[in-house]
């Protein structure tokens, strides 16, 4: 476990109030000691799983969760990973639920993040303060202006914005691969499967952030919170303002009528 990951969890907690936990997330890529109390779905649990179930297990009821290659329940979630030679996701069958033609079908596969084939072993997901080991990246979710608070964090001494690039789909690529390999912060709306089977609300937005933007996020989150343009949760300044009601009240009271 790292000081900077429980530093990020309490910057997080404090500045953010995020209502499930940040995860850390690992790419495994080579045979690592198991860890203690990791759960495989189809040892523990009785069941495959898709990743983004894994995810959500982990920031909604804190468990520890382990996929190797047999314990996906998401063909797409295995290609992101590498454990599936990718050919024939990458002609564009199955973007054909969203796309009517083959050359915008197959640009839409192209344009997931993903892994070499074989290179990663497993994945492991867990609460971020509870971490066995260095993630490659954190995962937190909540409502629009709770990721603003991050957006604001991870823009702190960059100053150029924050990408978040969408399909609409395979919302997993983002964390699985994508905000690794580029080492930059991104966020996510998730996409249909992490809301059918992962449980993901309507109002969650993700952000993730690489393990090497740990301590630049939490600066970032002091530095905004001091200054005070914004914060989380937001104040109402409405409530410091004088009401007005229809011109029939203010006759009630003679104060009013000079």
């Amino acid at each position: 476990m790292s000081d900077v990951s429980i530093k990020l969890h309490e910057a997080l907690k404090k500045y953010g109030s995020f209502p499930t936990l940040p995860v850390g997330i690992k790419m495994v890529k080579a045979d690592e000691q198991a860890l203690e109390k990791a759960r495989y779905p189809l040892r523990d649990i009785g069941n495959r799983m898709a990743v983004c179930q894994g995810l959500s297990v982990a920031r909604n009821i804190g468990w520890t969760m382990a996929f190797k290659k047999e314990d996906h329940g998401c063909p797409l979630s295995l290609i992101f990973i590498g454990h599936l030679n990718p050919e024939s996701f990458l002609d564009g069958t199955v973007s054909g639920y969203y796309q009517d033609d083959e050359a915008s079908a197959k640009l839409m596969e192209k344009t997931f993040p993903r892994w070499p084939v074989d290179e990663v072993k497993q994945i492991w997901l867990s609460p971020l303060q509870k971490c066995e080991f260095e993630p490659d990246v954190a995962v937190v979710y909540g409502n629009s202006a709770q990721i603003l608070t991050l957006i604001h964090a991870a823009n702190y001494r960059k100053g150029s914005g924050i990408a978040s690039l969408s399909t609409g789909r395979g919302g997993c690529s983002s964390w699985i691969a994508g905000a690794i390999q580029s080492n930059e912060c991104t966020y996510t709306i998730p996409g249909p499967g992490e809301r059918v089977f992962g449980g993901t609300q309507d109002y969650e937005v993700s952000f993730a952030i690489p393990y090497q933007k740990f301590e630049s996020v939490i600066d970032g989150l002091k530095y905004i919170r001091k200054k005070g343009a914004f914060r989380y949760p937001v104040p109402n300044l409405a409530v410091l303002s004088e009401p007005k009601f229809p011109k029939e009240y203010y006759e009630l009271d003679p104060m009013w009528q000079s």
